[in-house]
């Protein structure tokens, strides 16, 4: 069942204002004042924000060098990605501060080389010749690994998946804010409805992948297998942490599209369309290529 959005009156032109479910903060639709759901905030209290470094028009600038490179896309999507096209959003992001213990087992290999004599037969006469010939050794081993994960993130947002989440970041935590209410005025914020049960589990699978990494790094030998590590994590504390993003959304051949650009960074994360006239023209050229090539030896 999809949420009722939010109804009050607008401060600035007393306007009843519909603010949609799941968000914290919006623009007024009458007067374009900012408009700030501080119940919601109340109920899921922000503890810092990060403000956007790159302006809408540096934002679209990074999106048409993404754009560029895709030149199968629809050119419809490639020149529209234009400042007025973005929208900014402050996402919401779990932040954990995390340590790890892991037990491993691994079997590594040493590599020896041996002297191989062999024989070749040149012009006739048969010649002894010698080669080197890798060998490996296999050993089992085993040990212990202990980090600690300072600002782990976890999108707090369904409309982020932690997938595109992870492309995007890295983010800047160092550049966040303690929460303050007028810091979310003018940009559209959501409410993160990815609980914290949820965002535990993701965050305990993500450190026991990153330690398995890390084992990998700085294992002994020249070669390994059948890597196993089980991984204790403790989150020892959690912050909620609104964190910009650059979103642009379009539809193409009836389907939703989006790219979104990290608002500290500039990296860009997201899938374009392809424009099946771009691919048939494509298709079409190469045939012809292979036409005039088979003509050229069919000639001969």
């Amino acid at each position: 069942m999809t949420a009722a959005p939010q109804l009050f009156n607008c401060p600035q032109c007393g306007a009843s204002v519909s603010l949609p479910a799941g968000r914290i903060s919006d623009m007024c639709s009458f007067c374009e004042s900012p408009l700030v759901a501080a119940e919601a905030v109340a109920r899921e209290p922000v503890d810092r924000v990060a403000p956007f470094v790159l302006t809408r028009e540096q934002a679209s600038e990074r999106l048409r060098t993404h754009l560029a490179g895709r030149w199968l896309a629809p050119e419809s999507v490639r020149k529209g990605a234009t400042p007025e096209a973005l929208d900014a959003v402050l996402v919401p992001f779990w932040v954990y501060q995390a340590s790890a213990r892991s037990d491993w087992s691994a079997t590594i290999g040493l590599w020896w080389y041996r002297t191989e004599t062999y024989t070749v037969v040149v012009d006739g006469k048969t010649q002894t010749r010698t080669r080197q010939v890798k060998e490996t050794e296999w050993f089992p081993t085993r040990g212990s690994h202990v980090a600690t994960y300072v600002d782990h993130l976890v999108s707090g947002s369904r409309g982020l998946p932690e997938s595109e989440a992870n492309d995007l970041e890295p983010f800047d935590l160092g550049k966040s804010r303690p929460f303050d209410v007028a810091m979310l005025a003018g940009l559209v914020a959501e409410q993160p409805n990815v609980d914290h049960a949820q965002a535990r589990q993701t965050a305990t699978q993500e450190l026991t992948d990153l330690e398995h990494q890390a084992i990998r790094r700085f294992l002994p030998g020249n070669e390994h297998r059948a890597l196993e590590n089980r991984t204790t994590t403790e989150l020892s504390e959690v912050e909620l942490v609104m964190l910009p993003v650059w979103i642009a959304a379009f539809r193409h051949g009836g389907k939703a599209w989006r790219l979104l650009v990290n608002g500290q960074t500039g990296e860009v994360v997201g899938s374009a369309p392809t424009d099946p006239k771009k691919i048939a023209g494509l298709v079409l050229v190469a045939l012809a290529v292979l036409g005039v090539i088979l003509f050229v030896a069919v000639g001969r």
